[in-house]
């Protein structure tokens, strides 16, 4: 036998005595005592209204479960705010369930937030942090994943497919002012993104139209432009 089969032999053998002397509990990842464990999806959310309308739940916030998950019955949790990482105001910023359900046969759940778009400031970018409290039913799972931090504002911001090719061929300069005319005069508009050649001259078309007809300016008192024919 050459050194090279003997080495073979040895690995196989190897690995039977491992195999041969596992026993089941080597496997168990999780205690099935244990409550199944909550997390957030992502530790950090930002939400800008920018042309979203007010809705009563703007955003989400998905939370899973780990463990020998139960899915028999409906199961409450909790989340409480944490103050000292928080600027938005309850009630006035914002409004909260601290306490929410998740479904039967479902290893998902979501905490609805609602924002009060009316009460926020247009410059100002507020910070409301969320954290999963343990009870009875489930305990706290990936460390770093407990807590999430939520910005949101309603600030004027250029949305990303106001690019530089939109500008030159049928938008003109980016303003806030402007973007608020085009969904005036585009009922329904949202966005230039999926959108065909012949589809956005036509916006653009009605938004020039629209600016003519109102007399709009920009905010300065320039005139608002539009470069398409």
């Amino acid at each position: 036998m050459t050194m090279k089969k003997a080495f073979v032999y040895l690995l196989f053998f190897s690995g039977l005595i491992s195999l041969f002397s596992c026993e089941d509990t080597d496997y168990q990842i999780y205690d099935k005592n244990q409550k199944d464990k909550l997390f957030f999806t992502e530790d950090s959310v930002q939400f800008t209204y920018g042309l979203t309308r007010d809705q009563d739940v703007d955003l989400n916030l998905e939370v899973n479960l780990i463990g020998f998950v139960d899915l028999s019955q409906n199961k409450t949790f909790k989340v409480e705010i944490v103050k000292e990482k928080t600027t938005a105001l309850e009630g006035e910023h914002f409004t909260l369930a601290e306490e929410n359900t998740i479904p039967k046969d479902s290893a998902v759940a979501y905490v609805p937030l609602d924002f009060h778009k009316l009460q926020l400031e247009k410059n100002k970018e507020y910070v409301l942090t969320l954290r999963l409290v343990e009870n009875e039913n489930f305990g706290l799972g990936y460390m770093g994943y407990t807590d999430v931090r939520i910005r949101f504002n309603d600030m004027p911001t250029q949305p990303t497919w106001w690019t530089k090719e939109v500008e030159l061929a049928f938008l003109g300069p980016y303003s806030y002012e402007k973007l608020e005319t085009i969904v005036a005069a585009n009922e329904g508009f949202t966005t230039f993104e999926g959108l065909s050649l012949t589809e956005k001259r036509k916006i653009a078309l009605n938004t020039k139209e629209y600016i003519s007809e109102h007399g709009i300016t920009e905010k300065n008192g320039d005139p608002m432009e539009i470069p398409v024919y």
